[in-house]
């Protein structure tokens, strides 16, 4: 079966040395980062070619309003093959309404918004007009969900305000990564699964038990289920491995692999 992997990260080939030493020197003291690419277009390539991958989702972020606009050219300029670049948005960006357009011309088929590295709660009403223009557009957000190993309060994105999110915006493509909320996933089970909102299972192989994981498949339903590895820092192979093992039947598995992330970037 074709896998699509719905989040991956590189850097800048002259950046990515730095870019994965900082990340990983900030990791809370409890946790331990490493990187399973050199954190490189290149290196995620190869990586796809070892893990059997047919497509990534490549996600940056923004941590101030003056990056968006390099970023969201950088992807709507370079192409490479197997890949799908994200563009990106801030929360503070003042004019988002012509950077969402900027995107939707090029062709650019979703975000990435990072609550904890961009310090803002997504329930906040100031960023409602935000999320309207995004749901207008058909533009899908990836929202980094629940705790970070970074050093970040990691209450920005928790489940009820997701949940709140939805509600006031139902036409809104929303993946919430890490399914549904690192670390959180029993208020995950209660408050978000089954509404009408999209998990990627980036980030857990190695922490969300697999009893868990179907039950919480089970009640959301495979269908709105997209997988996902966070490569660099989770290895592609042992991502694909876990999900084999998990205990999903065929039908499930092809959904999750494919036709379920087809269906959000080509539906």
């Amino acid at each position: 079966m074709n896998i699509i992997d719905f989040h991956t990260h590189f850097f800048p080939a002259d950046l990515a040395p730095r870019a994965i030493k900082k990340l990983i020197d900030n990791a809370a003291p409890a946790i331990t980062m490493k990187n399973y690419t050199d954190g490189t277009v290149q290196g995620l390539m190869e990586s796809m070619k070892k893990s059997g991958i047919d497509l990534s989702v490549t996600l940056g972020v923004a941590t101030k309003p003056s990056q968006v606009s390099t970023i969201n050219k950088g992807c709507a300029e370079t192409e490479y093959p197997g890949i799908i670049q994200f563009g990106t948005l801030h929360p503070d960006l003042e004019d988002f309404e012509a950077e969402i357009d900027f995107l939707v011309g090029s062709g650019i088929k979703g975000v990435k918004m990072h609550p904890e590295y961009q310090d803002f709660y997504i329930d906040d009403k100031k960023y409602y007009p935000m999320y309207e223009k995004l749901a207008s557009s058909g533009l899908i957000i990836v929202l980094h969900s629940g705790k970070d190993p970074g050093p970040f309060t990691n209450d920005h994105v928790l489940p009820p305000a997701l949940r709140r999110v939805h509600a006031d915006f139902p036409a809104l493509k929303i993946v919430a990564a890490h399914m549904g909320g690192w670390k959180v996933w029993d208020e995950v089970f209660d408050v978000l699964a089954g509404i009408d909102i999209f998990f990627d299972t980036s980030a857990i192989y190695r922490l969300l038990p697999p009893e868990m994981f179907l039950q919480i498949c089970r009640k959301h339903g495979c269908e709105k289920i997209v997988f996902g590895s966070d490569s660099p820092w989770y290895d592609q192979s042992e991502s694909v491995e876990w999900m084999k093992r998990s205990g999903l039947s065929d039908a499930e598995l092809e959904a999750v692999f494919e036709k379920n992330a087809r269906g959000l970037l080509y539906g």
